[in-house]
């Protein structure tokens, strides 16, 4: 706890690329009730916000318009990497201590040299470590992982991993006892909004469909294989079962997003409705038969904890540790490099399931109130070290 008399002030970071889609959604989740804990214990907080992040994120527009002091934008964190990293390097101390605050909490992409007031980093995957050539070439690759994970590792006060697969893959690549104490795992919540908000009116599709939600990135979420995997699944059944794709795109994989949807135009059973907004989101997962979220390297996976809580089968890579913890019994694990048989194993759980006329059984509701507990528990930590 903060020592009596004393009020000292944490910035929570809160910056993305693009539209709101996993990172975004977990800032928006967590931000309301973590800023009520951390009032709770006495800790002043505000949120230092890219002005990306303002305008994609609801909980600090809402924030910003309730309590404006309590929003700092600061227009550099939008900055390309390298450069943005360089303005850190140089001017976000003295930002810090103009602006009064003693400690930072970076909610992704975190950025932290030794100059820096103390600082808590959140990391959501290690993928620089696990794909060499993620940014196009090992050397721009190298150098994002030494910014975001390796400066961390080394300067932060605690990490912070958003689920224990994450945390797993940081221990793998760094097997260091020091490392290993400064690490925890808190689990984003397995709770939506979404299941409480009145959902927009779609056209439902007759025929059954997977879901896949996410940003369009054919080689990161396995979208090829979520369109074999339909592919068999109409073969199979003699039912013309259909693939949805709700999601956006960021500069990193637009080129290679917008290649893949051109490759699938000629299907007509594939359909892409662009970024769905919250009430258009509720309503494609409310009519989905199921989703299909095939990515390996998650660090969570938002949407599959999103499809459990409407109670939809979720059918998810079997190499993926986080996507199969996120969505509990809600989900069917694949392998992608055999989609036939992937194909047989949906069919069989679809048919068994209408014959007994059961649901998808959800994961266990853990929130994200219970996750800003643990994260304000950390923060007064940190808060109490010199």
């Amino acid at each position: 706890m903060v020592r009596a008399g004393e009020r000292m002030t944490v910035g929570l970071v809160a910056h993305y690329l693009g539209a709101r889609m996993g990172i975004g959604t977990y800032m928006d989740r967590l931000l309301p009730p973590l800023l009520a804990e951390l009032a709770s214990k006495g800790i002043d907080a505000v949120v230092v916000a890219s002005p990306n992040a303002l305008e994609q994120t609801p909980a600090i527009r809402t924030l910003q318009v309730r309590s404006p002091h309590l929003v700092k934008v600061l227009p550099q964190l939008d900055y390309s990497p390298f450069k943005r990293f360089g303005w850190l390097a140089t001017k976000f101390a003295g930002f810090c201590k103009a602006q009064g605050i003693d400690r930072i909490l970076w909610f992704s992409n975190p950025m932290v040299l030794p100059w820096h007031v103390p600082s808590i980093a959140v990391l959501h995957d290690v993928n620089e470590w696990k794909a060499k050539e993620k940014y196009g070439s090992r050397l721009k690759t190298a150098l994002r992982a030494w910014m975001y994970l390796d400066a961390s590792l080394a300067w932060a006060k605690k990490i912070i991993c958003v689920s224990d697969a994450t945390t797993k893959d940081l221990l793998h690549f760094r097997p260091d006892p020091e490392i290993q104490q400064k690490v925890r795992s808190i689990p984003n919540g397995l709770d939506s909004p979404l299941t409480e908000i009145e959902p927009a009116k779609i056209a439902v599709p007759d025929a059954p469909f997977l879901l896949s939600v996410g940003r369009i990135d054919p080689a990161g979420k396995r979208l090829p294989e979520a369109v074999a995997l339909v592919e068999q699944l109409r073969e199979q059944s003699g039912v013309p079962w259909e693939l949805h794709l709700a999601g956006g795109m960021n500069r990193s994989t637009q080129a290679a997003g917008e290649a893949f949807l051109r490759s699938v135009e000629k299907l007509d059973w594939v359909h892409y409705h662009g970024y769905a907004d919250d009430v258009n989101l509720a309503a494609w997962y409310q009519s989905a038969t199921a989703v299909v979220f095939l990515s390996e390297n998650e660090g969570f996976g938002i949407p599959v904890a999103e499809a459990a809580s409407f109670g939809k089968r979720v059918i998810v890579n079997g190499k993926s540790e986080a996507t199969q913890g996120a969505g509990g019994d809600a989900v069917i694990a694949v392998d992608t490099g055999d989609v036939a048989a992937g194909a047989r194993v949906v069919l069989k759980q679809v048919d068994a399931e209408k014959e007994s006329g059961a649901m998808a059984v959800s994961a266990e509701v853990y929130s994200y109130a219970d996750a800003a507990s643990v994260y304000a528990a950390e923060i007064c930590e940190v808060m109490a070290t010199a």
